[in-house]
């Protein structure tokens, strides 16, 4: 795996789980644009198979990244 666009940005997907999520959610800008849909150590990729490097893996998972195989 490894940082790869392949669609604008938000995606078509993206863009549909944006829309619906702003239909429940406190109102609220969300400065990014951006849905996870899975992540592997380093990488996180969206519903429409954009991969990005995450950088802020140090805020909710610590430094493992995601799915980490220990953990």
């Amino acid at each position: 795996m490894k940082p790869n666009i392949v669609t604008e940005l938000p995606g078509p997907r993206a863009k549909q789980i944006l829309e619906k999520n702003a239909e429940v959610r406190y109102p609220k800008k969300r400065d990014v644009q951006y849905v996870v849909a899975k992540g592997k150590g380093m990488f996180q990729e969206d519903p429409d198979g954009n991969t990005y490097l995450d950088f802020a893996a140090g805020i909710a998972v610590l430094s493992t990244g995601s799915c980490h195989p220990r953990w």
